[in-house]
C-alpha cells in the first residue's frame, strides 16, 4: 500500500493519474524496427564488449552488488534490452525501431541485402518481452 499526503485538490487530480498509471501492467506490444550484428573486436567477448559500452556510458561498476555481469548491467541498467539481443556469442542491435497499436501475435525476421534484419513483433507482454521474441527468432535463423 502507498500513502500520498497532498495539500490541494490538484494534488488529488494528479493521484488519480498514479493510480491509473500503475494498475496498467500486461498489454500487446507491437515493435517494427531493423537488426544489425553489432562488430566484436577480435579477441574480445561478448562480455568485453559489454563492459566497455557501459564505461563509454559513464556506468560504474555495479558487479557483482547489483549485476551478475556486465551484459546485465547494460540490459537492465541503462534500460537496453529492447535494444541489443545476446544470441550464441553475437550481439544484435535494433535500429528504425517503432511501436505500434497491436492485436495478434507476430514474430517475423526478414534478411536485408545489407545483411542487416528487420523486424516485425506483436506479443502480449504479461508472458514474454521483446528481447525473448526476437532471440527465439534469431536462434531459428541459425538452425
Amino acid at each position: 500500500m502507498v500513502l500520498f499526503l497532498t495539500k490541494t485538490k490538484e494534488d488529488l487530480c494528479h493521484l488519480d493519474l498514479v493510480l491509473v498509471k500503475t494498475v496498467i501492467m500486461s498489454q500487446t506490444e507491437h515493435h517494427i524496427g531493423k537488426l544489425r550484428k553489432v562488430v566484436i573486436n577480435e579477441g574480445y567477448s561478448v562480455e568485453d564488449w559489454c563492459r566497455e559500452k557501459c564505461q563509454d556510458l559513464g556506468v560504474p561498476s555495479m558487479l557483482p552488488e547489483l549485476y551478475d555481469s556486465w551484459e546485465e548491467t547494460l540490459k537492465y541498467h541503462l534500460n537496453l534490452y529492447e535494444k541489443y539481443f545476446f544470441v550464441n556469442g553475437e550481439i544484435w542491435e535494433a535500429f528504425d525501431h517503432i511501436e505500434l497499436d497491436a492485436d495478434d501475435d507476430i514474430y517475423q525476421l526478414t534478411l536485408n541485402e545489407d545483411g542487416t534484419l528487420s523486424f516485425t513483433m506483436r506479443f502480449y507482454n504479461g508472458g514474454t518481452h521483446l528481447s525473448e521474441c526476437i532471440e527465439e527468432e534469431l536462434l531459428k535463423l541459425n538452425k
